[in-house]
């Protein structure tokens, strides 16, 4: 955006994807901080902040959504980005050759003729 302007710009929209049997928006942006008026993060992405006279740090991104963090607001060195949402690893297997052989704790659930495997944090699938 135009640094003059004030205005921070919003993050991107993300992208939908129904791999789980709902359509869930993954990946959206994060709102960019700015002098008067933030931009809105979009699909689990943080809002960005306002200039602050020290420092307004931007708002953390939605876990397991992969999306970004909202910009800081602060004309200091100590304003700081909102973290990113942590990222997710979705598999479908055909339930017929579907193992069950799995490590951690996935959130399991079936999507017509497919078993569903969605980890959140370390974990292995084999096949």
């Amino acid at each position: 955006v135009n640094a003059a302007s004030g205005v921070g710009g919003n993050g991107g929209p993300g992208t939908a994807n129904g791999i789980t049997g709902t359509s869930i928006t993954y990946a959206g942006g994060g709102g960019a901080g700015a002098g008067t008026t933030a931009g809105t993060g979009q699909a689990g992405g943080g809002n960005g902040a306002v200039m602050g006279a020290l420092s307004n740090p931007g708002n953390a991104a939605t876990a397991n959504t992969g999306s970004g963090g909202g910009g800081a607001g602060a004309n200091s060195t100590a304003a700081v980005g909102g973290a990113g949402g942590s990222g997710v690893v979705i598999i479908s297997v055909p339930t017929v050759n579907y193992t069950g052989n799995i490590t951690c704790a996935p959130t399991v659930t079936t999507n017509g003729s497919n078993t569903v495997i969605k980890f959140t944090s370390s974990g292995s699938y084999t096949a």
